[in-house]
C-alpha cells in the first residue's frame, strides 16, 4: 500500500464527540475502523488530494469506475435558485453521483451532511456539516438559513437517513418537511430527483435487527463506507 497522510481518523473523531461516542472503548474503536474502510477510504483520498470540490468528487468516481446516467436532464432548469430533493437510497455514493450530475449545470452546490465529512478537507466546500447524533446548534442553523437566502444550488435528503428496507421494498422513511418550509421561505422551488440502487442485505438486516432491539442508535450507519466500496465498477441511474 502507498506511504500517504491520513486523513480519516477515526478515532480522532470518537474520542472528540460531545455525544456517548467519546465514551466507546478501544477494541470497539478499532472494530469500526476496519467497518469503514479506514485505509481505502483515506488512500481514496490521497490519490484525489490536488483537488476540491466537485472536481474530487469527479476524480473519486472516476477512480471507483463509477458510472453516472441522468435520465430526463433535459429538465434540469437553467436557471433559477433550486432545492433538489432526493432520496438516500445508498447514502453515500448516490449524493457524490447527484453531485456529479449537477455539475454539469451549475458550479455553486452545496448541502446538509453528516459532520463526519468535515474532515474531508477536500469536500467542505460542498457541505454543511450537521451532528447527526445531537441537536443542530445555533451557528450551524445560522449558516443554513444563509445558505437557503444565499444564490448557491442545495441538494438534501429529506429522509434524514438512508432508505431502509420494510416488507421486501427498499423505501426512504417518511421525509421531513422542512425543506419545504424553507422553499416558501427563501422563493427557492423544489426539483424532485430519484436515485436507482440498494445495498446489500446485510444493511438492512443489521438495520432492522437494531430497530428489533430497541437500539436507538443507526449502528448500520458504520457498514455505509463498506456499502460504498461495493460500488466500485458499477453505474448509478439518477
Amino acid at each position: 500500500m502507498e506511504d500517504f497522510d491520513k486523513t480519516i481518523d477515526i478515532e480522532k473523531v470518537i474520542k472528540g464527540s460531545q455525544s456517548f461516542l467519546s465514551r466507546l472503548p478501544g477494541f470497539m474503536i478499532r472494530m469500526i475502523k476496519n467497518l469503514i474502510c479506514e485505509d481505502e477510504m483515506n488512500l481514496t483520498i490521497y490519490r484525489s488530494r490536488h483537488l476540491d470540490g466537485l472536481s474530487f468528487i469527479e476524480d473519486v468516481l472516476k477512480g471507483w469506475g463509477v458510472t453516472v446516467l441522468v435520465r430526463g436532464e433535459e429538465n434540469i432548469p437553467g436557471t433559477g435558485r433550486f432545492i433538489f430533493a432526493a432520496n438516500h437510497p445508498l447514502g453515500g455514493i448516490d449524493a457524490l453521483s447527484l453531485y456529479k450530475a449537477l455539475s454539469s449545470h451549475f458550479t455553486d452546490i452545496v448541502s446538509p451532511a453528516n459532520q463526519l465529512l468535515n474532515h474531508i478537507p477536500n469536500l467542505r466546500p460542498l457541505f454543511i456539516g450537521l451532528d447527526v447524533f445531537g441537536k443542530t446548534s445555533r451557528e450551524t442553523a445560522k449558516k443554513l438559513d444563509e445558505v437557503y437566502a444565499s444564490g448557491k444550488q442545495i441538494v438534501i435528503f429529506p429522509a434524514g437517513e438512508v432508505s431502509r428496507r420494510k416488507k421486501g421494498k427498499i423505501s426512504d422513511i417518511e421525509w421531513q418537511k422542512s425543506f419545504v418550509t424553507k422553499a416558501v421561505q427563501h422563493k427557492r422551488d423544489i426539483v424532485p430527483v430519484h436515485i436507482s440502487g440498494r445495498n446489500s442485505g446485510l444493511f438492512y438486516t443489521v438495520a432492522n435487527l437494531r430497530k428489533l432491539l430497541g437500539i436507538r442508535m443507526y449502528v448500520e450507519t458504520v457498514l455505509l463506507p463498506r456499502e460504498m466500496m461495493r460500488k466500485r465498477n458499477s453505474s448509478v441511474t439518477i
